[in-house]
């Protein structure tokens, strides 16, 4: 169930209640004065995804200069894996 956010009318606590998409307009009692006078904040979106974001861009390069010290202590026939993580990225989930 969704986490809903709301404001009561009589002291201006704002509060969260875990309540049905049903449910989320219905009167709430607030938890600091008992009043049944609440009202549902409107509240954003959580997350993005930057479907542009490569291990390089998000560790500012230091990705690719680890995969560098791992393939010297790696067999090569590893090396060809350590290069595919490098060049993955957000765009298509599962693909990568």
């Amino acid at each position: 169930m969704p986490i809903y956010e709301y404001t009561c009318k009589q002291c201006n606590h704002v509060h969260d209640a875990v309540r049905s998409v049903d449910n989320r307009d219905s009167p709430i009692e607030c938890p600091e004065c008992a009043s049944m006078d609440s009202i549902k904040n409107v509240t954003g979106a959580m997350g993005a995804v930057d479907t542009k974001l490569t291990p390089d861009k998000a560790t500012g390069g230091q990705y690719s200069q680890l995969m560098d010290k791992m393939k010297r202590g790696t067999p090569k026939a590893y090396h060809e894996s350590l290069d595919r993580s490098s060049n993955r990225n957000g765009s298509i989930w599962g693909n990568n």
